[in-house]
């Protein structure tokens, strides 16, 4: 089991490796939506320092088939973790190039059961990142039921959704402005919602930091492969903390009765608050109209 993080800047991988963190999830230049990027080159020179993950997950459009195959044949000769990736046509050409390369299914909200993660198994994939939406109860059962690896976030502000559509750009010019390059805080009644744009469209992701302290006494145990934290838009201090934190937990955790147990727990939802996302939270759709509906 490891702790794998995602950086705010490419250039704090060493803070993160004084702290006892050495695996990162690093976005390839131009192919990569929601994580600091680098180029092949950057790639090629640093992981040999460094154990990378390396992030292809943006929809692959037929003219940029030809660069990202070459680009995947050269992340192939190195000493990468593995690549994680959305698009199946990247899959596909792993496939017919026969290129020899550790494969990661993150297509975001749909890794969300055992029978699929063991499909892509089946089809060569070594790990899956699984959605943020399913329980911890469901997270242990994809564990238990699927041969795969398995990769869940604990920390972050996760992702709500992503548009290829300029959203920002094109409500600021509705409305006479101009968009800067920062992201944007939306507050709607009790909920706030962080919006930001790149060149590749719109994210919107939560304004709270998901707080996976009381899952991890469960994750832990039951040996979750990577377990990951991101630390995009988090302040240093804040992040140091729950490195500490989520680091001592993985030393002790056969050593820690119940009373530290709720020590810690209530220690860091006065740090980034109690907010679990959907661990103890169950995803329901109901549709309108449904003559079950109660």
């Amino acid at each position: 089991m490891k702790y794998v993080i995602i950086p705010n800047d490419i250039d704090e991988l060493d803070f993160y490796k004084e702290k006892g963190i050495d695996t990162f999830i690093i976005g390839l230049e131009h192919y990569s939506i929601n994580y600091p990027t680098a180029s092949l080159e950057w790639i090629q020179e640093f992981s040999q320092k460094y154990s990378l993950f390396i992030s292809v997950n943006k929809n692959i459009f037929n003219s940029e088939l030809e660069d990202v195959q070459k680009q995947l044949i050269a992340l192939s000769k190195l000493p990468i973790q593995g690549v994680l990736f959305y698009d199946l046509g990247l899959l596909n050409l792993v496939h017919e190039n026969k290129i020899p390369i550790d494969l990661v299914w993150h297509q975001t909200h749909m890794v969300t059961n055992y029978n699929t993660c063991n499909y892509y198994y089946e089809k060569g994939v070594k790990t899956a990142f699984l959605a943020n939406e399913i329980t911890l109860e469901e997270i242990l059962e994809i564990k238990k039921m699927s041969k795969i690896k398995c990769m869940v976030e604990v920390f972050g502000y996760p992702i709500m959704s992503h548009s290829r559509r300029k959203l920002l750009t094109n409500y600021m010019k509705s409305i006479g402005k101009e968009k800067e390059n920062r992201t944007y805080l939306l507050k709607e009644q009790d909920h706030t919602y962080r919006l930001k744009e790149t060149e590749d469209g719109a994210s919107i992701l939560s304004g709270k930091l998901m707080n996976g302290t009381k899952p991890l006494f469960a994750l832990i145990p039951n040996q979750i492969d990577y377990l990951v934290l991101d630390m995009q838009e988090v302040d240093r201090k804040i992040g140091e903390q729950v490195i500490d934190t989520y680091l001592y937990l993985f030393k002790n955790i056969d050593k820690i009765d119940s009373q530290e147990q709720e020590e810690l727990i209530q220690k860091m939802n006065a740090i980034i608050g109690d907010y679990t996302n959907f661990f103890y939270q169950k995803t329901i759709y109901k549709v309108k109209g449904d003559k079950n509906e109660k």
